[in-house]
């Protein structure tokens, strides 16, 4: 416990304000979903929130925590370290982000009601989760720079979650109305899988 907080502490003073930054869009979530989730016509505009800002926002810190490894001449330096603790700093920020979402969850099931999450939503979301938790860095350690991962995953979920899926015929990763079991739902859990596969695939590649 007390190497986890030094964990913890650490990252603090290395990102300084930018480790603020994931709270700060949680409470802006909270306050979109009070705002406008009660509305009677916007019943999926809580969960639209939480997996369309909330989730994607969650995979920052590790993308920020790891861009120093790109610095220029610090690779060599660096690459032994995050060897050891990548899955170590990927759990534990997973565990720190999933009680926040899970706190947003319990917003969206106390504006809609508890039975809004059926298992397809509750699946969708933990698929959804586990991705952005890891694609940011796997592209970062792909395209090594900061601006590029974040400009590429930001584009892709801004473009997808202000049109509704409707800018690019797939891949689709978020679910915009009550699931009815047809093959775009298939498709968005096909899209997840792959990407959580492929992105892993690469953290291995350059982790290993």
């Amino acid at each position: 416990m007390n190497k986890l907080v030094h964990l913890f502490k650490f990252d603090i003073k290395l990102l300084r304000y930018l480790y603020s930054f994931p709270f700060v869009a949680y409470a802006l979530c909270v306050l979109l979903m009070l705002s406008f989730g009660s509305r009677s016509d916007a019943s999926f505009m809580p969960y639209i929130v939480v997996q369309g800002i909330a989730v994607p926002i969650a995979g920052w810190h590790l993308v920020f925590l790891y861009n120093s490894l790109y610095e220029e001449g610090a690779r060599e330096t660096l690459i032994v370290y995050y060897r050891k603790v990548l899955v170590i700093d990927i759990i534990r920020y997973a565990l720190l982000h999933a009680i926040f979402i899970s706190l947003l969850v319990c917003l969206t099931a106390w504006i809609n009601g508890p039975d809004f999450f059926t298992s397809t939503l509750i699946v969708h979301l933990i698929m959804l989760f586990i991705f952005y938790q890891i694609i940011g860095i796997a592209v970062l350690s792909a395209v090594q720079s900061l601006d590029i991962a974040l400009a590429i995953v930001a584009t892709y979920t801004f473009m997808e979650v202000a049109t509704q899926g409707t800018f690019m015929p797939w891949p689709h990763l978020f679910i915009f109305r009550e699931p009815i079991g047809d093959i775009s739902i298939l498709l968005t859990f096909l899209s997840l899988g792959v990407g959580i596969l492929l992105s892993a695939i690469q953290l291995w590649r350059k982790f290993k």
